[in-house]
């Protein structure tokens, strides 16, 4: 999906959705549609890249968490919104990886796990250090799952960690 068909998305996903609410009083109607495109443009900008019904089900999942948690009858803020991105955006993201692994066949029983951090390595997404600089990371080069060039995105956080541990040993040394 490109950029201009995830805004129509949210664009119908929130017209639709704020039926449901009254327009805040102190918002003239020059002033609600300025709300409901800045809405539209922070709401996409916090949902990750996801395929097209990802997106819509991320999308139902904050009009879920929004009923359940809007005390008012009036539209939700923008930080309301965005709170419910986060909250569900995760999920989504770890869906839709589910969505695109292999079925490993019985011959090649490589563990789920292992295939769907290869895939956050691959897409830049935060993994546990375990697939970075542990046995995860050898076990994921072992199966072909990533190469060493995937790993290149996280030299930041080796060094970090590395160097806490280096320090830890010598603190216990002395």
């Amino acid at each position: 999906m490109n950029y201009e068909t995830r805004k129509r998305m949210v664009s119908n996903w929130l017209f639709d959705f704020l039926k449901n609410y009254e327009v805040p009083p102190h918002l003239d109607q020059d002033a609600s549609k300025k709300e409901l495109v800045n809405m539209v443009e922070d709401i996409n900008s916090e949902i990750p890249l996801l395929k097209e019904n990802s997106f819509k089900l991320l999308l139902e999942n904050v009009a879920k968490h929004i009923r359940k948690n809007q005390t008012s009858r009036r539209w939700p803020t923008i930080a309301f919104f965005i709170k419910a991105v986060k909250e569900h955006r995760e999920k989504a993201m770890n869906d839709m990886a589910k969505e695109t692994l292999p079925s490993p066949s019985h011959n090649e029983k490589i563990d789920r796990t292992l295939i769907i951090n290869a895939k956050r390595i691959k897409d830049g997404i935060p993994v546990d250090e375990y697939y970075i600089v542990g046995n995860g990371k050898k076990k994921l080069l072992e199966e072909k799952l990533i190469t060493e060039q995937d790993l290149k995105k996280y030299d930041g956080f080796k060094r970090l960690f590395f160097d806490e541990s280096q320090r830890f040993k010598a603190v216990q040394k002395q």
